[in-house]
């Protein structure tokens, strides 16, 4: 859901290489992929990293072993963990869209909410059905939401130019958990019940109500029908926000994918269906204020916050909820080791700017477009690089024949040269020299490689290490093989989760001349250019690839065909794993750390007498202004109320409550809960006196089993 980075943000490897004691050939953990040598007196500039880098990055790789297994089976663009944003935007749309039908069925009353959901459960297969896949569809999208935060995490795509998508995709995150924890209220079971008192213990902490709201949850009748309806109205409301958030997220990504393809919905749907049909999403027992529960299911994907708020007071809560919020909303400041320097950004050398418009339209992230001419030239535009939007992924680079856009750091002229020169040199030689450019989130990214580009791993090429395979321009290419290079071999990332989005895609299609700037078939043979995307965790099959691509450059290399009954068992087992864990997470147990015995509940909201007016001291009055000396101090100062509690003659409580107010004019209110069995309980309530009133005597029957 939010923009991937460019691969300049990442500490990658494959550039100016270490020894490396444990491989026996130069390892590139300790450098950078677009790591190249400075012009004579001028100091290279840092590349951006963040802290934990490379923790993150075995995670990472986690991930590329995952699609790896996956692919085999399935073709990438069915692959799930490609595509996590798109599929939770699918799953948040079938929520929204079974949530208005089951307004057919569903009564937004706190008297009739839990018969109406009975009702359908047994009268009404279709709505049962629709409740159902509104309730997994809900929980399918948080979970993918939470595997795709996952991802971007560890590929470290949260920095920089990508502050806005990772804070927006935090707020995105607690706005859904947020409508589904007020959709469980809605059902008033008792589930509904504890999330009405946790929410109310944590904004009783806050100067909001005229009254604590947990007032409003002591018995089944004092429940307000207008909060219950006011409950309703947010949930219903709040896609509303989720829209506008999900805008914000992609505002700053170019073709941005909103939701899955045709097939993969189809697959989203069905599975959403079968798990409703078999496993019902059914209501707990219907919410009894009197009544506490000790063990019931929940669904942990919204309602995890249980285990605090039935466990920790409201400032505990308030503490747990903002240190955790101002901590994940604040991770592209304070995870950031290096910032990005501005020679790790796109600029535009302006004589050499056409104003073909190709580097705006190719830009995955909207850091470029097109302005009027400064220089006076014939060209009626110009590009202009915005540096807060650039992530550095040198795209751009690739679609400027011209050579009129590069990044200071990664100069596509200055990485050119010596390249010809090299095959120039192994030509001379009697050599066949070849050249592959690999992306630095690839499996050519660790290969050992010196600072001339040689590697002990690939005998015979000139690796040069590229911030994406979109970067690399098919004129570059066309030269390399006019002076003399046996063949160019292009070394894309993985097919999952691309971290430059559109960079392989453009390189294709430039390739197979469908997209400008195209390869020229009448320069150089494509044949001899040879495109392989190979994930981190594929280090053995480019070494394959490489290998055999230099005994046989022309000979073609069609795709392993997958077969289709394979194809559909892989993809059903995947359903099933990732249906599994939807369901198991939204119906597990929980256990309360209440008591089982029966409290004594006491709530008052009781005005205190008025503190007593009295007669003001010589000393008193000569402190006054002139016009305020009057004899008499006259206040609208309440006394606090005391309450006591007696317990077969032993006293339980005894304290005073302040009353409310600026002026200590309002009432004080008090709610006290006290484990007790049914005995003879005495209680006095008045304002704060040395001796307090008589009571009378009687069974209490406020107490809550």
């Amino acid at each position: 859901m939010d923009p991937p980075p460019g691969a300049a943000e990442f500490q990658a490897q494959g550039g100016r290489a270490m020894p490396s004691a444990q491989s026996g050939h130069q390892s590139a953990s300790l450098g950078h992929p677009l790591d190249v040598e400075p012009a004579p007196g001028q100091e290279k500039p840092a590349p951006p990293a963040t802290h934990a880098e490379n923790f993150l990055r075995r995670l990472d790789d986690g991930w590329h072993y995952l699609d790896r297994l996956i692919q085999n089976f399935i073709p990438p663009a069915l692959n799930p963990f490609g595509q996590l944003g798109a599929i939770a935007n699918t799953c948040l749309l079938i929520a929204v869209l079974t949530g208005i039908v089951l307004l057919y069925w569903y009564t937004p009353s706190v008297h009739h909410a839990y018969e109406s959901l009975e009702t359908i459960r047994r009268s009404s297969w279709l709505g049962q059905l629709t409740r159902s896949l509104h309730r997994y569809s809900s929980d399918g999208c948080l979970f993918f939401i939470l595997l795709h935060a996952l991802r971007i995490t560890f590929q470290r795509r949260f920095t920089g130019p990508r502050w806005l998508a990772w804070t927006t995709g935090v707020l995105l995150l607690s706005l859904l958990w947020f409508i589904g924890w007020t959709g469980y209220w809605l059902v008033w079971d008792v589930r509904a019940q504890h999330a009405a008192l946790g929410t109310a213990r944590f904004i009783d902490r806050l100067p909001i109500f005229a009254e604590p709201l947990s007032r409003s949850f002591l018995t089944d009748q004092s429940v307000h029908s207008l909060l219950f309806f006011l409950i309703f109205f947010v949930h219903m409301l709040a896609p509303l926000a989720m829209g506008v958030g999900i805008w914000m997220h992609l505002m700053r990504v170019n073709r941005s994918r909103f939701l899955a393809g045709r097939v993969m919905t189809l697959w989203i749907l069905g599975s959403l269906l079968i798990l409703s049909v078999l496993l019902p999403a059914l209501s707990a027992s219907p919410a009894q204020m009197t009544v506490k529960a000790q063990e019931f299911t929940i669904d942990w994907w919204y309602l995890w916050p249980f285990a605090l708020t039935d466990r920790l007071s409201g400032g505990a809560l308030w503490a747990f909820f903002l240190i955790t919020g101002t901590t994940a909303l604040t991770v592209p400041w304070w995870m950031a080791k290096r910032r990005r320097a501005p020679e790790w950004k796109a600029q535009v050398d302006l004589p050499r700017c056409m104003g073909c418009t190709l580097c705006a339209q190719d830009c995955p992230f909207n850091a470029i477009t097109m302005v009027a001419r400064e220089d006076g030239r014939k060209f009626a535009v110009q590009s202009f690089v915005n540096p807060a939007l650039c992530v550095g992924c040198g795209i751009c680079t690739g679609s400027c024949d011209s050579q009129a856009i590069s990044q200071p750091a990664f100069n596509s002229r200055a990485i050119e040269k010596p390249l010809l020169a090299w095959i120039e040199a192994r030509k001379a030689r009697g050599e066949r020299p070849f050249v592959a450019f690999s992306c630095s989130e690839s499996a050519g990214a660790l290969l050992g490689a010196d600072g001339e580009g040689n590697s002990t791993d690939l005998p015979g090429y000139r690796v040069q290490s590229v911030p994406c395979v979109g970067w690399v321009s098919a004129v570059m290419l066309e030269r390399a093989l006019q002076r003399g290079a046996a063949g160019g071999l292009v070394i894309g990332c993985g097919e999952g989760d691309s971290v430059c989005r559109e960079g392989m895609k453009w390189f294709t299609q430039r390739m197979e001349g469908r997209r400008e700037p195209k390869f020229d078939p009448g320069k150089a043979d494509p044949t001899r250019v040879r495109f392989v995307q190979l994930g981190r965790t594929s280090r053995g099959d480019l070494l394959r690839v490489a290998r055999k691509f230099q005994q046989q450059p022309t000979a073609s290399t069609a795709p392993r065909p997958r077969r289709r009954p394979l194809q559909i068992a892989a993809a059903l087992v995947l359903v099933f794993v990732l249906s599994a864990a939807t369901f198991a997470f939204s119906n597990l147990p929980y256990r309360t750390p209440h008591s089982p015995a029966p409290e004594l509940v006491v709530s008052f909201n009781h005005h205190g007498a008025i503190v007593e007016s009295r007669k003001l001291t010589k000393e008193e009055l000569a402190k006054r202004l002139r016009h305020m000396r009057a004899q008499v101090n006259v206040t609208r100062e309440r006394l606090p109320v005391r309450l006591r509690v007696q317990v077969d003659g032993q006293s339980v409580l005894d304290q005073s409550y302040q009353p409310t107010g600026l002026s200590h004019d309002g009432p004080s209110m008090a709610v006290v809960r006290l484990p007790v069995a049914p005995h003879l309980v005495r209680i006095w309530c008045a304002s704060n006196s040395p001796t307090p009133p008589t009571p009378n005597d009687g069974r209490s029957n406020g107490a809550r089993r």
